[in-house]
């Protein structure tokens, strides 16, 4: 039985108590607490506050405080460095060098042909494990 089915035998069809219902609602609330302690979650949570507290409703209504927005810019900035120091542990400086240059010695050798066919760029990516973006990324962090 499922929760529609609960509903037209037990409820006639209404919206009574549903214990499928209250057992799906407990789940999808269970895995928003879960998501919420994330680090996706969290950044999440303070891009959404600060869209609500820097607009200009809140400057208008009087509702704009900027040690609160200051205050949810360092918590951001704090995750960013988190997320920033984990992706070096796994790029360091001679790891990303040596990507670089494999890298541009596939490009050099034509691999992905003159016009770059963009499926074989994907397939070479799965292949190694490691994207063109998170090599530009880890080039740009280490200033190379």
């Amino acid at each position: 039985m499922n929760e529609h089915e609960y509903d037209l035998i037990n409820n006639e069809g209404g919206e009574g108590y549903n214990p499928y219902r209250a057992e799906r609602k407990k789940r999808e609330w269970e895995e928003r607490q879960a998501w919420g302690k994330t680090r996706e979650g969290r950044k999440d949570r303070i891009y959404r506050l600060l869209g609500a507290k820097d607009c200009s409703i809140a400057r208008e209504c009087g509702t704009y405080n900027q040690a609160e927005i200051d205050e949810l810019r360092a918590q951001l900035r704090g995750i960013e460095a988190e997320e920033q120091a984990e992706f070096l542990a796994l790029w360091p400086l001679e790891i990303t060098k040596a990507r670089r240059v494999a890298w541009n010695a596939r490009v050099n050798a034509l691999e992905f042909g003159k016009k770059v066919d963009f499926r074989k760029v994907h397939r070479a990516e799965t292949e190694q494990g490691w994207t063109m973006s998170d090599l530009k990324k880890a080039v740009q962090l280490h200033n190379l």
